[in-house]
Formats: structure tokens, sequence, C-alpha cells
């Protein structure tokens, strides 16, 4: 559903759109995404690499750049060709605004951009999306939130704990488990049920 309300943003949103597509298929943190640039879209692969991640604070001067939060978070992710065709499009739109723009655009690689080419805030997909459920009735929830969501479809699949460890850039198997042990719980109880039903349990063991 969140998708389709998509397809009906006007091309000035387009951006955001961008955004939480790309947040919502690769799970990536808030920084992480904002720190994407053009050269670690790979058009040909459909990868995307984390090489950095972008933050704010007041005592730094405002937005800053610095490594990613684990050396695993400086990893690469295969994503589906629909997010590549929304990142393509996106692409096309920031050089119509280049172009529109002219001599006051500032010479930036980053993917996502205020309307003269400076980093986004951090602030402003958050601003869009509240304002963007308040005019279609989607219930708003956090950026951190599509993170999780990522991480609970991986788990709901089946992918084991390493796979998601490395999708999601934590430092230790550890540290998913922790915090998805609920959704690991979860996805092991249905798969036993599974199994069950796959040799029809009750049957077997009243034989």
């Amino acid at each position: 559903h969140l998708f389709e309300l998509f397809k009906q943003e006007d091309k000035n949103n387009y951006k955001y759109v961008c955004f939480y597509t790309t947040a919502i298929y690769t799970g990536f943190r808030l920084g992480e995404i904002l720190g994407l640039e053009w050269k670690d879209v790979n058009f040909d692969t459909n990868v995307i690499t984390v090489n950095r991640t972008c933050l704010y604070s007041k005592a730094k001067g405002g937005l800053y750049t610095e490594t990613p939060k684990t050396s695993l978070s400086m990893g690469s992710l295969k994503v589906p060709q629909g997010v590549m065709d929304v990142l393509m499009k996106w692409h096309e739109l920031q050089n119509e605004q280049h172009i529109k723009v002219g001599d006051k655009w500032i010479e930036n690689d980053r993917i996502f951009t205020k309307w003269n080419g400076l980093p986004l805030d951090g602030t402003a997909p958050g601003y869009y999306f509240k304002r963007f459920c308040e005019r279609t009735g989607m219930p708003y929830v956090s950026n951190h939130s599509f993170r999780h969501f990522n991480a609970s479809v991986l788990i709901s699949s089946g992918v084991d704990v390493k796979t998601v460890q490395s999708c999601l850039g934590h430092s230790t198997p550890m540290t998913t488990l922790s915090i998805y042990a609920h959704s690991f719980r979860s996805s092991q109880a249905r798969a036993m049920d599974t199994v069950a039903d796959t040799i029809n349990f009750k049957k077997a063991v009243s034989e």
C-alpha cells in the first residue's frame, strides 16, 4: 500500500520516495543512506556500497561525514531492479534540478541533496514522512522502524543470523540476536511447526 501511495507523489517529493524505497529494501541506517554517493551505486550489478555515514553535531558545526559505525557496515548489498529503477529516476530528476538552479548548485556527489546540491539534512526525511502520513492516512513510524522492518522480513523468511548480521552491519551475530531475539524465536517456532506438519507429527507418534 505504501508503494502505491508513493507512485502518486509529486516529482518534487521524489527524492523522499527514493530515500524510503532505499531504506526499506536495504535496512541501512539513516546516516548511511544520507552518506551515499552516486559512485557507491553500480547500476550494472545492482549493488549499493556503504562507504561513509553522514551525521549531525552542533559542536562540529552541523553535518559531517565519517566512516560507518562498524567495519562491517562498509559492505555491499545487492538490491532488486525496482530499487535501481527508482534511483535512476531520481538521478535524472536531480540532474534536472541541477540545470534549473544553474550557478547556485554546489557540486556534490551525494544521492540525497537539498535544492542546491548540499547534503540533505537528517531531519528532512522524517519531516516529509510525517506530512506524507497526515495526507494519506498512513500510520507514522520513525525512520529507524524501516531498518527493523527489513530485519524482521529477513528473519521471518528464514535467513540465518550471520547473513542478517552482515546485511545490517552489526559487529557480531550476538548483537543481531540480542536485538531481534523475539523475531528469531518466532521464526524458529514457525520452522518447527512446518517440520511437524510435513511429517504429520501427531499421527507419527500415535502409531
